[in-house]
């Protein structure tokens, strides 16, 4: 059973242009689709500007999408009211990229942990007390980290207290927008084993906002390329990752690094920028940068269509198929 079905999600922003000039609209999000079921996980990947962020904060409810649907645990809520909106704020959590400046430097960790018992359980103190020290147990924090401030952690150690405070009500859904992009190298491995630990125990779905294919690549099962607020590709990861064939998505690969590169595969590289999300290109939104761009491309928009196994946005995927 899905646990979140998104259609056709839009989100448009008035942006001011200055003194007695109309004011334009940017589309961050531009009719994003997709379902996802309990215990599996959502990869949204694309360049910094893409969407990925407004993606996050309407699943989190923190914005609301200007049209389509959005169904959390088979309610909808686009459009919901201020109570359906406290209730489907428990089953969706975030864990924000940044996870000192999610923590209120001021208070203990146990008080902040136990907060969201606080908010929407009637557990006791005692009893809110033992599932804190119980899930600090579960991301590998020691009972003496309880009365601690945030500054006395490391990196590592601050976004498992940020994971941890995001499962205490056991979220039906969890967004995590760049977890790992402030920590070291050798910490990522750590903390995304432990996001895939906690998935296996309580069968959370997972929506995994990152720039880089590679994190994302051993805990995604479905995998959702963004760019300028439009899907490009979206479909099983392993499809994906083992055949590419939206361009944006093979230059996203080729980009990332590799101990034993294939030779045989040609590389993409992108130049230049995104365009300007205020005044986007016709047609395909990437066809300045697209090195198998056609007069056709910058004319009609590519229909996302079925095609081997997955979604695609592009007039000639089934010729530039690496």
């Amino acid at each position: 059973m899905s646990v979140v079905i998104a259609r056709e999600l839009t989100r448009l922003y008035s942006v001011s242009r200055g003194l007695f000039k109309p004011a334009a609209t940017v589309r961050a999000l531009n009719g994003i689709s997709f379902e996802l079921e309990a215990g599996q996980t959502l990869a949204v990947v694309g360049e910094s500007g893409c969407g990925k962020t407004t993606l996050a904060r309407a699943l989190t409810l923190i914005e609301q999408p200007t049209s389509g649907s959005l169904q959390i645990a088979g309610q909808e809520a686009a459009g919901a009211s201020r109570a359906q909106h406290k209730q489907l704020r428990r089953d969706v959590q975030m864990v924000f990229q940044n996870p000192y400046a999610s923590l209120n430097p001021r208070r203990t960790i146990g008080d902040q942990l136990a907060e969201p018992l606080l908010i929407n359980t009637p557990l006791s103190r005692a009893e809110r007390r033992e599932r804190v020290q119980a899930m600090m147990q579960q991301v590998g924090l020691r009972p003496e980290h309880y009365g601690r401030f945030p500054h006395m952690f490391s990196g590592g150690q601050r976004q498992r207290i940020a994971l941890a405070r995001a499962m205490m009500l056991n979220p039906k859904v969890l967004v995590a927008d760049e977890p790992t992009s402030a920590l070291d190298v050798s910490i990522q491995a750590q903390v995304l084993n432990l996001f895939k630990d906690l998935q296996d125990e309580f069968g959370t779905a997972y929506v995994f906002i990152s720039h880089n294919l590679a994190v994302v690549r051993h805990i995604a099962d479905q995998l959702l390329v963004m760019y300028l607020g439009r899907t490009m590709e979206s479909g099983p990861s392993a499809r994906i990752y083992s055949r590419p064939l939206h361009p944006y998505t093979q230059a996203l690969l080729a980009a990332t690094p590799r101990l034993h590169p294939d030779p045989s595969k040609p590389r993409i590289k992108l130049h230049g920028e995104l365009p300007n999300p205020l005044n986007p290109p016709s047609g395909c939104v990437f066809n300045q940068r697209c090195p198998y761009a056609t007069e056709h491309c910058r004319q009609v928009v590519p229909e996302l269509r079925p095609l081997e196994g997955r979604l695609v946005a592009c007039h000639y995927a089934e010729q530039i198929s690496l």
